[in-house]
């Protein structure tokens, strides 16, 4: 099965395929478009998803960040500017401020990273913090007691591959695509 994301860049569609190999026994190809930024992603969502489809993708996820935004508003924009989807089994997950508060939820798997003397504390709400990725790369230098520099590109993976779906959960956004890929993807 061939599954298309749509996505800000490389470390969302690492984060979102990582995630999704956790609820799926299913194989699956992930073939992608990246915006490098947000704004290209709203400007090409149709276009990529009509490519997406000709390269044989039955499935399509559009991932991204709220960042300061509106969540109705920009879930609006987002459907405008994908209009007619081209995939009927599509979705739009928008995580809240941006994707890395679904990897602040796992203390365990930021633990396997930073290499603490103790794992810290959960963090109960982790898409309430507004700068999630700047979050992340603090409490990791703290943790790490500077030993760690923190690089999105190379730890987001990391953090995805060894986070529990249990404390992912905590992040309602994060629901949106495990309850997609449950639907669809099994």
């Amino acid at each position: 099965m061939r599954v298309g994301v749509i996505a800000e860049d490389q470390s969302d569609v690492d984060v979102v395929d990582e995630l999704l190999a956790k609820v799926t026994t299913r194989k699956y190809v992930i073939k992608r478009f990246l915006g490098h930024g947000s704004g290209r992603v709203v400007g090409k969502c149709s276009e990529w998803a009509r490519v997406l489809r000709d390269q044989g993708c039955t499935r399509l996820i559009v991932v991204y960040d709220l960042d300061t935004g509106n969540l109705p508003e920009v879930r609006a924009r987002l459907r405008g500017a994908l209009g007619q989807c081209p995939i009927t089994r599509h979705t739009i997950i928008i995580p809240v401020r941006e994707i890395e508060a679904w990897l602040l939820a796992d203390e365990v798997s930021i633990a396997r990273i930073a290499k603490p003397r103790r794992v810290p504390r959960p963090i109960p709400n982790p898409e309430r913090f507004m700068r999630p990725k700047e979050t992340l790369r603090d409490l990791i230098e703290r943790l790490s007691e500077r030993r760690i520099t923190y690089v999105n590109t190379i730890h987001n993976k990391q953090l995805a591959k060894h986070a529990a779906l249990v404390r992912v959960r905590r992040c309602m956004s994060f629901q949106d695509l495990e309850r997609f890929a449950v639907q669809t993807l099994r």
